[in-house]
């Protein structure tokens, strides 16, 4: 017994002591992966920016921009602007900061170590384009100290005007690490590895995010026509991301179609300013009872493998229109191609298309008439920046809902933001309690910093 007492603890020592370097490996588990490659981050990087753009968020906005109207459920309150805190609580936790931001984050810093500034580059792209939307939907929002893990838990607000310039330097980093690309392994769904057209994409998205603040800064315009001389000269270089046809890989407005039939509809304010326009009879339907459905599986933006632009080059063509008009100059040539760019993009016919854009320019051109015709352009995929245009400009000229009236949106008017989720006001109050007081408040009604 002594024995065996004695080898025991002779043993015990030795373990101790000569391998006390590797007692933290017993704790790993050796078929758990570690680390992934780069080209395995970047396509789920991409398809799950992308499926954000039209999920609760673009669907939400389509109801408050009257493109879409709630027949049932919840679309319902949202005709009504009860929009509460648990709306996009999901996005926020799961599709932005803890989805693509996380997985942005985690793929720069290992692209950063490995030398492959390619993915360095686009990684920048997507997270600086969520970090636009994300503050242009809700204003200040955590930037900064996002992105720590449990080193800081509760974030602290930037301010919206802090989080464009963070933005505008983000895709001005991307361009450069991309002016030098190398690394490349695959896993680029857009682009198979083209760090040129990357830029040109980086570019426009500058000219995205500058024509956001415009508002506030008319210098911008020269800036965004500046980057959109840069950008895409066609619609065959635009950001083309194409969904899967399974419906566990589908486009979020044919996967919403299939499983909440019958719930959301499509506004009729928005069929009459369709009327004789090629688009119309490709974006909604008359059910025979009076309903206008939006879905249809063969509809271009409704269909499982929609083939749907990161930022597409119709938006490029309305944002240099505007921009043209506000320094003096004919808009009529760039307004005419978005106008055109938007009929490609929805496979609208063509000749029908060019007669369409030749009567709406005879007509004069306005910053009415260009915000007006982006309204009709970005429908199906570029909600957010239907509504950007909208909170900036004031077109298309929309009148409240009725009922819009409420606790959440006291004035009645079109919402101009979303409300801080309920993740972040329960476990997060006293950084959310000083956004919206350095806000004016955090109701649908307070407008935000580059709007107002």
């Amino acid at each position: 017994m002594k024995i065996n007492i004695y080898i025991i603890f002779t043993v015990l020592l030795m373990f101790t002591t000569s391998c006390e370097k590797d007692l933290g490996e017993l704790n790993l588990d050796p078929t758990r992966v570690t680390e992934v490659g780069l080209r395995l981050m970047l396509p789920e990087i991409i398809s799950q920016s992308m499926y954000s753009e039209a999920g609760t968020g673009g669907r939400a906005i389509g109801i408050v921009m009257q493109q879409f109207f709630g027949l049932d459920a919840q679309q319902l309150a949202y005709n009504d602007y009860v929009m509460g805190e648990e709306l996009m609580n999901n996005y926020w936790r799961t599709g932005l900061y803890a989805g693509a931001l996380r997985s942005c984050d985690v793929m720069i810093k290992q692209a950063t170590v490995e030398g492959a500034s390619f993915y360095s580059g686009v990684g920048k792209i997507v997270m600086a384009n969520q970090y636009g939307i994300a503050t242009s939907w809700f204003g200040d929002i955590p930037m900064s100290q996002a992105l720590l893990g449990t080193e800081n838990l509760k974030p602290a607000y930037d301010s919206q005007q802090s989080v464009y310039s963070s933005v505008i330097s983000m895709l001005d980093e991307a361009i450069s690490l991309l002016g030098s690309a190398s690394g490349y392994a695959g896993g680029d769904v857009i682009y198979d590895g083209d760090a040129g057209a990357w830029i040109k994409t980086a570019r426009a998205l500058k000219a995205r995010f500058l024509m956001h603040q415009a508002k506030r800064t008319p210098g911008n315009y020269a800036a965004a026509l500046s980057e959109i001389a840069g950008s895409y000269a066609a619609s065959s270089e635009q950001a083309i991301f194409t969904f899967g046809t399974a419906l566990t890989a589908n486009y979020p407005l044919a996967k919403f179609g299939i499983g909440r039939p019958g719930t959301l509809g499509f506004h009729p304010q928005f069929a009459a300013m369709l009327e004789g326009d090629p688009r119309g009879d490709l974006f909604y339907i008359d059910d025979g009872s009076g309903n206008l459905l939006y879905y249809d599986p063969a509809f271009p933006f409704t269909k499982n493998d929609a083939s749907i632009p990161m930022i597409s080059f119709a938006e490029l063509k309305f944002m240099e229109a505007e921009a043209q008009l506000a320094g003096g100059g004919d808009a009529s040539a760039a307004l005419k191609a978005g106008i055109m760019a938007s009929m490609e993009l929805s496979g609208a016919d063509l000749v029908a298309g060019e007669a369409y854009a030749d009567a709406v320019i005879a007509g004069g051109i306005d910053v009415e008439t260009i915000i007006t015709e982006a309204y009709k352009g970005y429908y199906g995929h570029a909600f957010g920046s239907t509504w950007a245009n909208y909170r900036r400009t004031g077109f298309p000229v929309l009148t409240p809902a009725s009922n819009g009236v409420n606790g959440l949106n006291p004035s009645g008017v079109v919402p101009q933001r979303f409300l801080y989720v309920s993740s972040e006001t329960q476990t997060n109050s006293e950084n959310v309690a000083a956004a919206r007081a350095a806000q004016g408040g955090g109701l649908l009604d307070a407008k935000l910093w580059a709007f107002e």
